[in-house]
């Protein structure tokens, strides 16, 4: 009796961890190879970009700045708790940097894609608004001398290491809060956002975004390849709009703005200080 030949075993699916991991690698080793890139060649742009609060800052307002912000961390925080609670997720509160709430928060709840993107968006939104409301109170600050039309420093320097801090919540990596985002997003959609990314870092340079671009990039190769599976379809068309276009938008906002504030920030504080 004639065997019938053994049909081979299907190859085993990547698991989420092996794909998360390739991501951070890809998306690390890219970005690595442009930092390389740029200490040979622009030197000048990293110095500026490692750096933001100097000793000049903490001389000339003690330690206010680091209390500012510790204040828009735990903003930002309550904001990812508050759309958890709001969503009837057990609230679970762990005092961390960089989105560490929506990782207590989901990490054992089932993957639903929808509500995963909220609770990451959530913190950034939050966080971004308490910002704001730093750098408004600056420009009022600014008519308290008419003459000479220089506001607080104080304030603007809370706002733009706040505008930093959510910018880099946002990179698309567990478990950062971008990581929880990034599966409600098109790979269409990521192609734009890398286009409109790579459009403003060329504008002003923003070490934050780099790190954002490159493991976005990393995502969009995987989903290309089909090693991710598309998990945005699991969303419904409008949900899948809203998130992609409130995630870019945060984004480059938040880079522009960042950049904006972090360069005026030097002739601020000397202005302050008397020099």
């Amino acid at each position: 009796m004639a065997h019938e030949p053994e049909s081979p075993e299907p190859s085993a699916s990547p698991t989420p961890n092996r794909l998360w991991t390739e991501q951070l690698a890809i998306g690390a080793g890219l970005l690595v190879l442009i930092l390389i890139f740029m200490a040979l060649f622009h030197p000048k742009l990293l110095s500026v970009s490692g750096k933001l609060f100097g000793p000049n800052d903490t001389e000339a307002y003690g330690w206010w700045p680091l209390a500012g912000i510790f204040l828009l961390v735990i903003i930002h925080e309550l904001g990812t708790i508050v759309a958890a609670w709001r969503i009837n997720i057990p609230v679970r509160w762990r005092f961390f940097i960089f989105g560490a709430n929506a990782s207590a928060i989901l990490g054992n709840q089932p993957r639903r894609v929808w509500t995963d993107a909220v609770i990451g968006f959530s913190g950034p939104l939050t966080g971004t608004a308490a910002a704001l409301v730093m750098h408004g109170i600056y420009e009022i600050t600014k008519y308290q001398d008419a003459s000479a039309h220089i506001g607080n420093p104080l304030f603007l320097g809370i706002a733009c290491m706040g505008y930093f801090y959510n910018l880099f919540t946002l990179i698309p990596i567990l478990d950062l809060e971008g990581g929880w985002i990034a599966p409600a997003i098109a790979p269409q959609v990521w192609l734009l956002g890398l286009v409109a990314a790579g459009v403003e870092l060329t504008n002003m340079f923003n070490l934050v975004l780099l790190c954002v671009v490159c493991f976005a990039l990393a995502r969009f190769v995987l989903l290309l390849r089909a090693r991710l599976p598309r998990t945005d379809l699991e969303c419904s068309t409008p949900q899948r709009a809203l998130m992609s276009i409130g995630y870019f938008v945060l984004v480059i906002g938040l880079a522009w703005v960042a950049s904006a504030t972090f360069e005026e920030m030097p002739r601020l504080v000397r202005a302050a200080m008397g020099d």
